[in-house]
């Protein structure tokens, strides 16, 4: 009787020692995903009498998902210079790029921070935007 209960008694120490686990993975992701549009020089608008111009894109695919978990990354491609992007926040040739966004919206500013680089707005520009999944720090 001693030996059947030494049995029993190593055989469930064993199963509970050895027994495998299953590991659960619970993942939100968000694949990086990139969109590129034109800003045309009719896009963009003055601020007051500032030497500050924005427009706004539309931009629906930046959900709250992308806002509270995710990154924006916008680069500038020039018509004098295509094949080659800017990212942005950068001042080129005089002009100071930057941008903002919100749920289903990015704003691009420029900044004419010689006063007279203007004409550096008549042309037209690719837009290209990248949302990039992220984790959530644990907030």
């Amino acid at each position: 009787m001693k030996r059947v209960l030494l049995a029993l008694a190593i055989a469930s120490a064993s199963l509970s020692t050895l027994s495998s686990c299953t590991k659960e993975y619970i993942t939100n992701y968000l694949p990086g995903v990139t969109y590129t549009t034109t800003v045309k020089a009719a896009d963009w608008v003055r601020d007051g009498n500032t030497n500050i111009y924005y427009t706004d894109l539309d931009f629906p695919e930046l959900d709250s998902k992308y806002y509270n978990y995710g990154t924006v990354q916008v680069h500038l491609e020039f018509a004098d210079s295509r094949g080659y992007y800017n990212a942005i926040p950068a001042t080129i040739k005089g002009i100071h790029y930057n941008y903002e966004y919100k749920v289903g919206t990015v704003s691009l500013y420029a900044e004419d921070r010689l006063g007279a680089q203007v004409n550096a707005l008549d042309k037209d520009m690719i837009v290209k935007i990248t949302l990039t999944d992220a984790d959530n720090g644990g907030n």
